[in-house]
């Protein structure tokens, strides 16, 4: 049994991740955690998830959170990543990073914090997205430049970053197969459009959990390839797993490549 602490626990992703542990054989809640001054602070887990109480506290300190954990899963925000993964690293905890937005300072001082703790850095935790990551490498090479690759995603109307960390790392993995033309992220669309370019569309509304397509249009055809998440629990079940798979490995940064045997 593994025990795993939440971070940011009172969100949207944080109470959908803690019904998913509560349902896995193999998991359980050991702390929860939130930012100081949540209302909910102090009152019971069993509030989040409409549950009786389960003996257990919702805390804003991240010592307490993290003192039974074997693994830490955190769907924060980036503001509080750094005091967070502070914690992780004096306790020497796994670390799950799904917290999206991140900038390069932040993803920097991730990359150094794994050289004392293993740290799954997995935006999106889904494993069709890390599979259509690898199709659309394959892909892309088999067309060659004369293809224009685009990048089109639609999420929530409450998704903060545009484009998402994930079309972000979709484009990546395409750039550094291709020769691009002075091409940089956010990869904004320009028209007429030059060569050798990517770029990323956004679009925002409603309820969608999150759609992400890859377009290779060529003078001749069109090749889309697309996932499409149906429900947000795909997520959490993707950082469960996650946990289960960084709990006993070295310090090192992990993606969920890693995890799906894609690199080692």
């Amino acid at each position: 049994m593994l025990n795993i602490a939440l971070a940011g626990a009172t969100g949207r992703m944080g109470r959908l991740t803690l019904k998913e542990i509560t349902k896995h054989p193999d998991v359980e809640i050991a702390g929860v955690l939130t930012r100081p001054g949540n209302p909910l602070v102090g009152s019971d887990v069993g509030v989040l998830m409409g549950t009786p109480p389960t003996n257990l506290s919702i805390t804003d300190s991240p010592k307490n959170a993290f003192k039974d954990a074997q693994v830490i899963i955190d769907f924060s925000h980036p503001e509080v990543l750094e005091l967070y993964l502070l914690e992780a690293l004096q306790q020497e905890k796994p670390y799950v990073v799904c917290v999206t937005g991140l900038n390069n300072t932040q993803q920097d001082i991730l990359k150094k914090a794994a050289f004392q703790i293993p740290i799954l850095l997995a935006p999106n935790t889904s494993f069709g997205i890390a599979l259509l990551k690898q199709l659309i490498k394959i892909t892309s090479k088999a067309l060659g430049p004369n293809y224009d690759i685009s990048l089109l995603e639609m999420h929530h109307r409450h998704k903060a970053d545009a484009p998402s960390g994930t079309s972000l790392s979709l484009a990546k993995a395409l750039a550094e197969d291709i020769s691009l033309n002075h091409n940089t992220p956010p990869y904004p669309s320009q028209s007429p459009r030059p060569p050798h370019t990517l770029e990323c569309a956004v679009l925002r509304g409603g309820g969608v959990v999150g759609d992400h397509s890859v377009i290779f249009a060529g003078e001749k055809d069109m090749i889309t390839l697309e996932h499409r998440a149906l429900n947000p629990s795909l997520f959490s079940q993707g950082a469960i797993k996650g946990a289960l798979w960084l709990k006993d490995k070295a310090p090192g940064l992990y993606t969920i490549d890693h995890v799906l045997g894609f690199c080692q």
